[in-house]
């Protein structure tokens, strides 16, 4: 295993060593600080776990003594250094990555610092690319099985469905037949019969009118009814649209010169994708 791997791995250890002191000095801060902590190692060359001690010693104002291999003296200037650049990742050769364990890049970020490292050759940049095809092809497998076990348990839903119809009809039936055989309590919309287990109910049918729309706008029209005709305004938009240009984040008719109201700009930001 290469060395940047090794390196990766210290301080991934250190770092969780060093949020663990935080969170029990602080606690109920400590997310709070967590993320103070971050725009410290963002902004300055301090790693992340430099920056977590740095808040512990600025939290706990302890003298001069070193919380975690920083000094209060050392907080302080990185305190002050806020603003400067940080220094780019280190470069890893294709061994280095070769000899990665998957978990330092594929857990979540929350999980921990990511290991600091940049690619730098085509041999590396070409590893990436498979590594992102094999991580593909396996969300593709665990897809195709989970999309095999829906379609059992949607197999049996649909069995398990059709047996209940079947059976509520038949027996649904037997108690239409016994509804007719007893007294019932009736209002104006039903009659019911109760049960210890549930309550049979008939309810009275009615007339109610159903319109075809095509059928009935032809009549209202040949009939001069236009009043009960709904017309709904909408712009020609395809047309309108080789009309406008936009200018300085507004749109304007060509024709005219006018800021057209209603349409707004949005602007879509550059993607980077990778094709495997």
């Amino acid at each position: 295993m290469g060395k940047a791997i090794k390196a990766a791995k210290e301080i991934a250890t250190k770092y969780e060593a060093a949020v663990q002191e935080l969170r029990d000095k602080a606690g109920d801060k400590a997310d709070e600080l967590l993320a103070e902590a971050e725009k410290l190692a963002a902004s300055t060359t301090m790693t992340q776990t430099e920056a977590v001690y740095a808040i512990i010693q600025k939290m706990t104002e302890e003298n001069a003594q070193a919380i975690g291999g920083v000094s209060s003296s050392e907080a302080a200037e990185a305190l002050a250094q806020l603003g400067k650049p940080e220094a780019p990742a280190p470069s890893v050769t294709l061994e280095d990555l070769e000899g990665m364990d998957d978990a330092l890049w594929t857990q979540e970020e929350t999980e921990g610092p990511r290991p600091a490292w940049r690619i730098t050759d085509d041999g590396c940049a070409d590893w990436a690319c498979r590594k992102i095809a094999e991580e593909k092809a396996e969300l593709d497998r665990i897809r195709e099985l989970a999309e095999a076990q829906i379609q059992k348990i949607e197999e049996k839903l649909a069995a398990a469905e059709r047996r209940y119809e079947n059976g509520t009809r038949f027996l649904t039936g037997k108690l239409a037949e016994y509804f007719e055989t007893v007294p019932h309590k009736a209002t104006k919309t039903k009659e019911s019969y109760r049960l210890l287990s549930g309550t049979l109910t008939r309810k009275f049918g009615g007339s109610q009118m159903k319109q075809d729309d095509a059928q009935l706008v032809q009549y209202l029209k040949d009939s001069g009814q236009l009043e009960f005709i709904k017309t709904e305004e909408k712009p020609k938009w395809g047309d309108f649209k080789k009309r406008l240009e936009i200018i300085g984040g507004s749109v304007v008719d060509k024709e005219t010169g006018e800021i057209v109201e209603g349409v707004t700009v949005e602007t879509k930001p550059d993607t980077f994708t990778v094709d495997v």
